[in-house]
């Protein structure tokens, strides 16, 4: 979920005036696979990076060694500290910095201070589809459905083929009950991504709502048929149960 930052960094590192571009991308990319893979050998890697002068991009493989490391305070405080030294024109680079601290926080339950971080990286890069997608997460779990909505309505109009956005429209619409609505928008996330299993699992939901109660369990089935041990097929088991007791009350 980092890769994506290089190509704006090289241009402030100092040491891109002494090695190629490509030289550079190489040392970020290990660095932070190392990250995510080993954060602590990622963190010491890092580290010695920035005593050779690896500027702004060892400081960021430093932040994701800690967040990988399940430290998402800290390493949200030194993403915010990251972003405040990035000369004000790098817009792009900051609004990816400040959305990587707002989600390390939005995992820390401190939704209120992630909302702010995703706005202020919302206002640097409005063109960015998935920064709408973060912010809406963060209304979901502030239960303010109508500003995820208008959040996922803005990511999908920037991007009409952005399947999360469509997904988690449908779960917003649910809550909303619109029923409709959902089940729309879980129609083009599975066209968008055939046989996605989270989709499978929420269309079903959807068919049980309506009274489809056969078209819901042979949606859970055939997720439980086709990934036995996902989280999803898990969760689907669960509401075959669930239906199933449902029967029974009614007999």
């Amino acid at each position: 979920m980092w890769r994506w930052l290089f190509l704006t960094w090289f241009i402030l590192n100092p040491v891109a005036v002494h090695s190629s571009e490509s030289e550079q991308s190489i040392k970020y990319d290990a660095c932070l696979t190392l990250a995510e893979t080993n954060p602590i050998k990622g963190y010491k890697k890092g580290l010695e990076w920035h005593a050779a002068n690896g500027g702004v991009a060892a400081r960021h493989c430093m932040a994701v060694s800690i967040l990988f490391g399940g430290d998402n305070l800290n390493g949200a405080s030194r993403l915010e500290a990251l972003e405040r030294d990035i000369p004000k024109e790098k817009t792009v680079l900051r609004s990816q910095i400040l959305a990587q601290a707002g989600q390390a926080l939005l995992m820390e339950g401190l939704v209120d201070r992630s909302s702010q971080l995703l706005t202020k990286a919302i206002n640097l890069n409005p063109e960015n589809p998935e920064l709408y997608l973060d912010r809406a997460t963060v209304k979901i779990d502030q239960s303010k459905f109508i500003q995820a909505l208008n959040d996922l309505n803005q990511a999908i109009a920037l991007d009409p083929n952005f399947g999360d956005a469509y997904l988690y429209r449908a779960y917003v619409k649910r809550d909303i009950k619109d029923i409709a609505g959902a089940v729309t928008d879980i129609k083009h996330v599975l066209k968008l991504l055939p046989g996605l299993p989270v989709a499978v699992l929420e269309r079903g939901s959807l068919k049980e709502l309506i009274g489809d109660k056969n078209g819901a369990r042979k949606d859970w089935e055939t997720i439980i048929k086709q990934a036995p041990s996902s989280e999803e097929a898990k969760a689907a088991r669960k509401k075959i149960i669930g239906l199933d007791e449902k029967n029974l009350i009614i007999r």
